[in-house]
């Protein structure tokens, strides 16, 4: 059974490796300096992997977004259930995105 010690290590290192992996990412797959575009990406790919939903409306726990949706779509009642999740996402990666593009410079010309 999953205890609440167990479930706050595990979104700790799920959370953990997210962060680790946005600036990897960033390093890998942009230019430097960063253009707005891949500002906006980058964003957005940092709201789709942090943001967490309820799995269910009598849930209490909650777990990342992605994967609720992805779980609910495949082996829960179709996309009806992951629909909260969904809207979590969507708001999320828009954040980001729109974070992402606040935050990056304008290129130098």
């Amino acid at each position: 059974m999953l205890t609440t010690e167990s479930y706050l290590i595990a979104m700790g290192v799920y959370w953990s490796a997210a962060l680790i992996a946005l600036p990897l990412m960033r390093r890998l797959w942009f230019a430097k300096p960063m253009t707005r575009a891949g500002g906006a990406v980058l964003g957005c790919l940092a709201g789709v992997l942090l943001v967490p939903a309820f799995p269910g409306p009598d849930v209490s726990s909650m777990a990342p977004a992605l994967i609720v949706v992805m779980f609910n779509t495949l082996f829960g009642d179709g996309f009806e259930s992951a629909l909260a999740a969904a809207v979590w996402l969507l708001v999320a990666s828009f954040g980001g995105m729109l974070i992402g593009l606040l935050l990056t410079r304008r290129p130098s010309k």
